[in-house]
């Protein structure tokens, strides 16, 4: 039997999810190679969040191999104990972030902006890297490695607009961490997630001045009713497979 901590079996579906990873690095790392709005726009909103980080696995999980979305940890089981933990998990982070911050988190519309786009990106995080990456490295190589590279991936997804790899690993260790307390995605989306990235994009880290503005809201409003139409076309896909 194998050990669910730590093993080896890779197949091709492994290859193709480590193959993914690697593309949305490099896509990331397109961004600070161009440096245009223009083309990081194509690159991290259309390219990596859009089509490779939203469409392609879903696509490949639930419309090829016939999967549910149970395997990324969006389900209904321990979902109170879930929410408890995510709600408690934010509100102390925030608590820690207030206490130890010389700064304050300033809400006007500005900030929603940026809000609104985080929270699309956030979509695209938790299918992508910790839903899709991480169920592949944990089919792959066990828990214990998935933890490590899933939060590798993470930290270096930001290559492109926040370079910040060291905090970023730590960060993807503690949200894969709690995610295995009850392998559902709701364990850590939105309240603790949330709580970080909004105060550590907002607050922490200069990469947030470059999404406070109306653009950066238009993006995220039209990335959030494109994700609409794709799941809405896969749940007619995954009807008429089954049917």
């Amino acid at each position: 039997m194998k050990n669910k901590w730590i093993h080896i079996d890779i197949d091709k579906e492994n290859i193709f999810g480590l193959a993914c990873g690697f593309t949305m690095i490099l896509l990331s790392a397109a961004m600070a190679l161009f440096n245009h709005e223009i083309s990081n726009i194509l690159l991290r909103d259309v390219l990596m969040i859009l089509l490779l980080g939203f469409f392609l696995p879903l696509y490949y999980l639930l419309v090829i191999q016939k999967k549910s979305l149970a395997v990324l940890g969006f389900h209904k089981e321990k979902l109170a104990v879930s929410l408890a933990v995510n709600v408690t998990a934010g509100a102390g982070l925030l608590a820690v972030f207030a206490g130890k911050s010389t700064e304050t988190l300033i809400f006007d519309k500005y900030s929603f902006y940026a809000i609104a786009y985080i929270f699309a990106a956030g979509i695209f995080e938790m299918v992508f890297i910790y839903g899709f990456l991480r169920y592949e490295f944990e089919r792959a190589f066990g828990i214990l490695p998935a933890i490590f590279m899933t939060a590798v991936f993470y930290s270096l997804h930001h290559a492109g607009f926040q370079p910040e790899f060291k905090k970023l690993f730590f960060v993807g260790i503690m949200y894969v961490t709690v995610f295995y307390l009850t392998k559902n995605i709701f364990c850590i989306f939105p309240f603790f997630w949330g709580a970080g990235a909004i105060w550590d994009v907002l607050v922490n880290s200069e990469a947030g001045s470059s999404i406070k503005n109306e653009t950066s809201f238009i993006i995220a409003v039209l990335l959030w009713i494109a994700m609409v139409v794709i799941s809405i076309f896969l749940a007619v896909r995954v009807r008429r497979c089954a049917g």
